[in-house]
This record gives structure tokens, sequence and C-alpha cells, in this order.
């Protein structure tokens, strides 16, 4: 479950773009699109969450087109081998693209490493979006809304799916009423943007409602 708060992001720079370019050439044939989704750029910044785990940001001309409806799942049971140690690495996929990761250590404080995948599993995803949730957004499009993803994210033990990565920690997402909310880190709110979210992108596309000057 994606998390909200104390999130610290990194960009897929050329030594992370390596330590995944490599792990991604030793899974299963099936999973070989991550590597070419990699060299593409689809892949921008990965951001801490909270415990183990980071998630993902697209570039949002690429990720739309990269999407494959349906294809959720979890890759287990990685290891990492660096230091005479092994730290665990499971990766998650949801609708064909690579959306977060669990690891105890940032990937940027692994200097000298390889990887055992002999014991890779693929498991079901486990940041799918229900159905109702998808219900809610089901024949609604906007090119400022990212209304594909719905990353579950959890508020106070509240949840929320995120149809709007505003970076640094701040989000627009919806619950499970439909109900449109403005998430942000600094200073902590959840404000009620519109009780439907029909109603928010209609408000979005019209431009009545502006998203990059929400935080402004």
């Amino acid at each position: 479950m994606l998390g909200l708060f104390k999130r610290t992001g990194w960009n897929i720079d050329k030594d992370v773009k390596k330590f995944f370019q490599t792990l991604f050439g030793q899974l299963p044939s099936e999973f070989h699109f991550l590597q070419e989704h990699l060299q593409k750029g689809v892949y921008r910044r990965y951001c801490f969450n909270r415990d183990n785990n980071y998630f993902i940001v697209f570039d949002p001309e690429q990720s739309d087109k990269s999407m494959v409806k349906g294809s959720n799942s979890e890759i287990k049971n990685i290891q990492i081998i660096a230091d005479k140690q092994q730290y665990s690495l499971d990766i998650t996929i949801y609708q064909g693209l690579w959306v977060g990761f669990d690891t105890p250590k940032n990937i940027k404080d692994f200097k000298s490493y390889h990887f055992d995948t002999a014991r890779v599993e693929k498991a079901e995803s486990k940041f799918a979006a229900d159905n109702k949730i998808e219900r809610l957004v089901k024949g609604l499009h906007s090119e400022s809304l990212d209304l594909d993803d719905l990353s579950e994210i959890e508020v106070e033990g509240k949840s929320y799916f995120q149809i709007k990565d505003l970076e640094n920690g701040n989000n627009i997402a919806i619950n499970y009423k439909g109900h449109v909310f403005g998430l942000t880190h600094d200073p902590f709110k959840v404000k009620l943007l519109n009780k439907s979210v029909k109603g928010f992108v209609e408000s979005v596309n019209s431009g009545e409602f502006k998203v990059n000057k929400f935080l402004h």
C-alpha cells in the first residue's frame, strides 16, 4: 500500500539505472519489458514511502503508451548480495508498469553488489486498485490526471487512490465514495476538492480547476 508523507525522492540516474538494468536482465524473460522501459526513460524517479517501500514516478507521455491493462504482479525473492550480506528486494508491477519496490536499504547505498534470482517467484500484485475504484473512473479521461494509475495511499488509517502525483509527498486522490481530495505534505492537510470525481475531471478538462496551480 502506498503511503503518504516523509517521502524522499531520487532521480533514476546513471548508477541507479545500471543497478536495475542489471537486475531486470537477470529476471525471467516475461519481465524483460522492464529493462526496455528503463532504457526508454519511462521511469524517472523513485521515492521513499514508508517502512521498506519505494514508489516509482513515471514519464507521463511514455507511461500511458506502455501500460498493459490487467498485467499486475509481484516479483518476489530477489536477493541483493552486498558487503557479504543479503538484502531482499520485491518488485511490484501494475497495469504493465513497474510501480514500486520493497527493500530494506536505499539503492543508492549499494556500491558493489550482485543479484541472486534463483528463487524468484511471481505473485499477485498488492497494489492493484479494486474494481469499485476502477468503476468510479471508468470512461473518464484527462490529459492532466493519471486516471489509470490509482495507486493506493493510506493517510491516518484511511485509504485514498492517487489520480495525480504532485511529487514531494503531495497528491490528488479519491476515496471509495468518489470524493476528490488534495493531500499535502507541508503543511499536512487533507482538503476536499470535489464530492464527485466525474465533476472534478470535468472541471480540470474545462480549465476551471488548474492542477499545476493547486500547490501555489
